[in-house]
């Protein structure tokens, strides 16, 4: 069961094995857990409230402010068990790359770890590490370690044809599922995209017929306009319209534009400020003047 724990009291230590996310993922998961206000998935700590999974949420919740973490807490653990879930847990949760799935699988060999023990903890097949190691330097003298933490002679097997064939189609199928995973993500964002320029495009539209009606009331005043042919247009009369039935438009207008009634705080206050002024210039004594 997930407890709370104070992010004050949970420390971070070697069992961050895999890098950083890049700054897009990184911004992309401070956002979504800012959207949601909760960090969804809790932290996995040892019973010492180290981190084993979860120190990019640690970061982003830091960044935004977060006292506490919902975290499951495991129970006493060996060193080895805690490395492999370290491991584990991102190389299936995270999108990894090759790139440093290569470099880890390298340091791991080189710590004298068994090919099919770093192909668990990386989550690739033995035979995409075999092909990932070949000619390069082992440095692990005669032994090496096993999952179960023991040492074992470090021969290596021999490769069946077939065995090795197999390998390949899974290795093939996975590339194959996290390019799709991926095309599915980027589209996704696509869609975010267009969303957020479709509300661009609406502020831009709204901007402009601001603009003109400033426009329109600067000309006004400098005597280049009719000054009833922009109230009436103000409020989506002809310019022929009479005194009378501006003053009911405007009337109208402001009380549909009114917050109170479903209308916008902008556009009320605009109304209000035209309203105003129409009826300083053409209105006398609280009656229209033509």
């Amino acid at each position: 069961m997930a407890q709370q724990i104070k992010i004050d009291q949970i420390k971070v230590k070697h069992y961050q094995v895999w890098p950083d996310m890049n700054e897009e993922a990184f911004k992309s998961l401070v956002e979504d857990i800012k959207s949601k206000e909760m960090v969804i998935y809790p932290l996995l700590l040892d019973e010492d409230f180290t981190v084993l999974d979860g120190h990019q949420r640690l970061k982003a919740a830091k960044l935004l402010g977060y006292t506490e973490l919902d975290c499951y807490v495991a129970q006493p653990l060996t060193e080895e068990e805690k490395l492999e879930l370290a491991h584990t847990s991102n190389a299936t949760a995270r999108s990894i790359s090759t790139a440093d799935k290569k470099k880890r699988a390298r340091e791991l060999r080189a710590e004298q770890r068994s090919y099919r023990q770093i192909a668990e903890w990386v989550g690739v097949s033995k035979s995409t590490v075999e092909r990932w190691l070949k000619g390069v330097p082992s440095g692990t003298g005669n032994r090496v370690k096993g999952s179960d933490g023991k040492e074992y002679p470090a021969k290596k097997p021999k490769r069946h044809k077939e065995s090795s064939t197999i390998d390949s189609e899974k290795e093939l199928r996975t590339e194959v599922s996290a390019l799709e995973t991926e095309i599915a993500t980027l589209k996704g964002k696509l869609q975010e995209a267009s969303a957020d320029n479709k509300r661009k495009d609406d502020e831009i539209n709204r901007l402009t017929r601001a603009l003109n009606t400033e426009k329109a009331a600067n000309a006004f005043f400098r005597g280049g306009d009719n000054g009833m042919e922009i109230f009436a247009s103000m409020v989506g009369l002809d310019e022929t319209a009479s005194t009378s039935e501006i003053d009911r438009a405007f009337r109208k207008a402001r009380a549909k534009a009114h917050p109170d009634s479903g209308g916008n705080e902008w556009v009320s206050q605009r109304y209000n400020v035209g309203y105003d002024l129409f009826k300083r210039l053409y209105i006398k004594n609280g009656k229209a003047t033509g």
